[in-house]
């Protein structure tokens, strides 16, 4: 009887796992995948990421990303290495002194597949602010769609619009 009673115990007293709820669809190759909730610290990476940026500290953006990091930017360029990225971002900080990356919303999700390994995204809305000072300040939104795997950027796809007057109004 002690066996039966402890075997209930460990059973009924064990957590489930939690599923991860479904919350939209990816389109591959003719075959609709599941995407769920993602694990929301790679926000966390993401916030790292920026706030690197934001603090002209390049070599910390440098040291989030993979070796083989792929970045395709709003202009149709590819960025195919953190070196790469450094040095060109050291170009637009250079040429723009006051940017500021505002992110103003971030989540995480999963992308289901059934023959490989699922791949974590975190899909971020952001305010840019550049120019050279407050006589020459643009901002524009982007949303940023990063693949994070083991707390690095691996992928990334930027894209971008200058706001509306209305907006930047809103914003100031």
């Amino acid at each position: 009887m002690k066996k039966l009673f402890l075997l209930f115990i460990i059973v009924g007293c064990s957590t489930p796992t939690p599923t991860a709820t479904v919350i939209g669809y990816e389109n591959s190759d003719g075959t609709t995948l599941e995407i769920t909730s993602g694990d929301v610290s790679s926000t966390e990476v993401v916030k790292a990421y920026f706030d690197a940026y934001n603090a002209k500290d390049l070599q910390a953006v440098y040291n989030l990303e993979h070796d083989d990091v792929i970045l395709y930017a709003p202009s149709g360029m590819t960025i195919e290495s953190p070196q790469q990225h450094l040095e060109l971002g050291e170009q637009f900080l250079e040429a723009n002194p006051i940017a500021k990356w505002e992110i103003v919303w971030s989540m995480s999700a999963d992308v289901k597949y059934d023959d490989k390994p699922n791949e974590n995204w975190v899909t971020s809305g952001l305010l840019v602010t550049y120019g050279k000072g407050e006589d020459s300040v643009s901002t524009s939104s982007r949303v940023v769609d990063l693949m994070i795997v083991d707390g690095k950027v691996k992928k990334g796809y930027v894209y971008q619009r200058e706001l509306s007057d209305a907006e930047k109004t809103s914003t100031e």
